[in-house]
């Protein structure tokens, strides 16, 4: 475990000194985002993850009382303390397929949440459905706190992610977009970074770097310059609104709408037990009519 674990940390260390030959808070404001290489986590690793993902969905849909019981479990969670590590309260299943303006369904993974319900809950371990989606989470988001951690030392802020594990709290987002989905507005995230991991669609996602104010043609789709395949994948990063006090600005991003099903997955970096000391002001995101 220490040998892999060793192993992330230095092909990301590797990974951020080959692609990031400009300082990375100045690649930040040039263009919002770094392309990095994940070598651990391929196409197929995400394919798998959608049908696991697809299968927990059909089972929860089907069996409301676990469901339920899923939505009992997270409430319980969000009390606990653990849930200050991730100063948020996303976590479990969101189903918002009805929902006019939403038209998704998505899934807040994280590895203490996922503990909570193996140690105090351990019938939702004898589900299939459940049990294989969780720990497919479980081990696709391993390597991605290394990258973090590197990114915070990157720009001399490494002190952010000081806790008992001295490590980044990670969620997971798996997300299935249905064809009737319709973009709202740009949004930042309330996250210190985020990975954009895979997408069945790369061109749905639309992004600026940061500036005073927007219009739609500030948006656009991010070129990929490194290669996919079954065995590794390119992924973005951005950083959210957890880094304005220390003058590192969020990337405002769109997913648009389209006629077909997608699947996408997003790592977040949060913050432990973050208590902003006065709010900053942000650029308004408006709906930009033409990014339609």
């Amino acid at each position: 475990m220490i040998i892999r674990k060793y192993f992330f940390i230095v092909t990301f260390l590797f990974a951020f000194h080959s692609y990031c030959t400009t300082p990375l808070a100045e690649q930040f404001k040039q263009t919002g985002y770094i392309e990095l290489c994940d070598e651990h986590n391929g196409s197929a690793t995400f394919d798998a993850l959608y049908t696991l993902f697809d299968q927990f969905i059909e089972f929860l849909q089907k069996n409301p009382v676990w469901k339920q019981k899923l939505y009992a479990v997270k409430e319980r969670f969000i009390r606990s303390k653990d849930r200050n590590l991730y100063s948020t309260e996303f976590f479990g299943f969101y189903d918002e397929s009805e929902q006019k303006g939403r038209r998704q369904i998505s899934f807040y993974y994280s590895t203490h949440f996922h503990t909570f319900i193996c140690s105090r809950y351990p019938e939702f371990n004898t589900v299939a459905q459940l049990a294989q989606f969780f720990n497919a989470c479980s081990e696709i988001q391993k390597p991605y706190p290394s990258i973090f951690k590197q990114a915070a030392i990157e720009l001399g802020i490494e002190s952010i992610f000081s806790s008992p594990s001295n490590s980044a709290p990670l969620l997971l987002k798996v997300v299935k977009y249905l064809p009737s989905y319709t973009c709202t507005k740009p949004h930042y995230d309330g996250t210190a970074f985020s990975l954009f991991l895979n997408s069945t669609d790369d061109q749905a996602l639309r992004l600026s770097p940061y500036k005073s104010a927007f219009t739609a043609g500030d948006f656009i789709t991010p070129v990929r310059k490194l290669t996919r395949s079954d065995r590794q994948n390119a992924v973005l990063l951005i950083p959210g609104t957890l880094l304005t006090e220390f003058s590192i600005y969020p990337t405002p991003h769109i997913v648009m709408k389209s006629s077909k099903t997608r699947y996408a997955t997003i790592a977040f970096a949060m913050k432990p037990t973050y208590a902003s000391p006065c709010k900053q002001e942000l650029p308004r995101l408006a709906h930009l009519e033409s990014l339609e």
